[in-house]
């Protein structure tokens, strides 16, 4: 039976280890919570899986929310301000799920353990792990962006995002009556701010609704304070949406956090980290999810990335058999993990945070093409087919103006 360290117990580490335990490995997962801990603690970032990417899930009986959380069927666009007028939704081929991950990851961990699996709960260092990966085949961090994410090197030669930092503040909220985007996402782009987004999920003491603005570090979200109450986190989003988006502040303007932890904030921008790191005793540590690759949680893609992660990284432990875990599994699986998680930590990061004007057009022109703003939506799912045309200004215009097919 091979043996699988996996240090994080976030989507991607945690979705790998009850998918490995379904298959007979043996599996230790370290992780610097308990369940309760991860379910009475502060919020984290926003989470929202499209239908491909909770694939993983289903398969192994993972996804215990669809009866609770508000299936979502559509994405709403809006402009405000000097922005040319828009207003539309595009409808999802298939559902979408969020789900706080202080009630799935700590219900996952309870489920590990249950299982069969060992639960060490402690941190771990660099120097912990050259000493751990000459006891198991295969070691994975995934462990978050930050901290041992350090231990791997930034790939500079992979096309990232041109883009200046980006801030992000989400509070989780009491669903509030006659809300318009009670069942789908809604986007509002607001000049001076960035983008106000909200969608219907499941947290702690049910479902609620996530709402977060993201825009540049050195605009409206520039100054926010690092240690202030949720409850002050909450007024400082509501007095920028009466700023930049009153008519949405008219809708929240009385709003109650979904409890007293239900705030995040956020300055992740994309990147991008070699996957392997070889420690002084010679042994592999492999970096997984957001540990290698990241996003701005704006781009609705941390858990999609996470999850797909844990898909992509069990099908190559499984092929790989009882061969090693050496470099070039690595290289491999790392390579295949970035056909699909690469996209949003390149162009369309960039596209979609700072809306050149192309990216303007296609939203007017969605208003008024159903098949445009549902190809749009739809990306979100499968980002390789928005690679195919939103990333080229000349394609999007074609199709904008009826010279392509938009489906």
């Amino acid at each position: 039976m091979r043996r699988v360290l996996i240090v994080g117990g976030g989507q991607s580490g945690l979705q790998l280890a009850l998918s490995l335990l379904a298959h007979g490995y043996d599996v230790t997962l370290m992780t610097v919570h308990d369940p309760d801990e991860l379910h009475e603690g502060r919020a984290v970032s926003p989470q929202l899986l499209y239908d491909d990417p909770r694939r993983g899930e289903r398969e192994y009986g993972l996804n215990l929310w669809d009866d609770d959380a508000q299936s979502i069927h559509s994405m709403r666009i809006s402009s405000s301000g000097e922005i040319p007028p828009f207003d539309w939704a595009g409808q999802l081929d298939a559902p979408a799920y969020s789900v706080d991950e202080r009630v799935k990851m700590s219900t996952w961990l309870d489920l590990f353990e249950h299982k069969g699996g060992k639960v060490i709960i402690h941190g771990a260092t660099s120097s912990d792990l050259d000493h751990l990966s000459r006891m198991f085949d295969l070691t994975i961090v995934a462990a978050g962006h930050s901290g041992l994410a350090e231990m791997f090197p930034v790939d500079t030669t992979r096309a990232l995002a041109r883009m200046a930092p980006v801030v992000t503040a989400a509070a989780y909220v009491e669903e509030v009556e006659g809300n318009p985007d009670r069942d789908r996402i809604g986007v509002d782009l607001a000049p001076g701010l960035g983008h106000m987004i909200t969608w219907p999920t499941y947290s702690v003491n049910g479902p609620c609704r996530l709402v977060f603005l993201t825009g540049p570090a050195d605009g409206a979200l520039a100054d926010w304070p690092r240690r202030i109450t949720p409850r002050e986190h909450l007024d400082r989003m509501l007095r920028l949406m009466r700023e930049y988006l009153p008519h949405r502040y008219e809708t929240y303007r009385g709003v109650q956090l979904a409890d007293s932890q239900a705030v995040a904030l956020d300055r992740a921008n994309p990147l991008v980290r070699e996957p392997m790191v070889r420690m002084p005793s010679g042994g592999i540590v492999m970096g997984m999810g957001d540990t290698t690759v990241v996003t701005s949680p704006a781009l609705q893609q941390d858990g999609n990335n996470a999850s797909k992660a844990a898909e992509i990284y069990l099908h190559e432990i499984l092929e790989q058999g009882e061969s090693p875990f050496d470099e070039e599994f690595v290289t491999r699986t790392f390579e295949r993990y970035m056909a699909h998680a690469g996209h949003f930590a390149g162009e369309i990061a960039r596209l979609l945070h700072y809306t050149p004007p192309h990216v303007i057009e296609m939203c007017v022109g969605a208003d008024h093409n159903q098949a445009l703003a549902d190809r749009f939506v739809n990306g979100f799912n499968d980002p390789s087919d928005l690679a195919t045309w939103f990333t080229d200004e000349e394609t999007t215009r074609a199709m904008v103006n009826g010279e392509l097919p938009a489906r």
